[in-house]
């Protein structure tokens, strides 16, 4: 997050929220999309370390999902929704 300083405009301000709301959606999309790249063929997921030919077993999916695909959106996603909150708490603190 950009340190904030007590003499910016409020036009300053949500325009500095905008640029950071859209730079951590723009990683979230990131993301997305190099998971798809690394752990996909023609858009459906293929758990890394799979033998070709064999079906990987329960315990192998839980992990390949978890560390292929939902650790590294979940990482985005909090981040994004945290500056996504402060941006509301300071909008919400302006309005009082």
């Amino acid at each position: 997050m950009t340190p904030r300083t007590e003499n910016n405009s409020s036009w300053e301000l949500d325009q500095l929220h905008r640029d950071e709301i859209t730079v951590a959606m723009n990683w979230v999309v990131r993301t997305c999309q190099e998971i798809v790249r690394d752990y996909s063929h023609k858009v459906f997921w293929v758990p890394a370390g799979t033998p070709t030919g064999t079906a990987p077993t329960t315990a192998h999916l839980i992990n390949s999902a978890r560390t292929d695909v939902l650790n590294k959106l979940q990482r985005q996603v909090s981040g994004a929704e945290a500056i996504i909150s402060y941006a509301e708490e300071e909008r919400a603190k302006r309005k009082r």
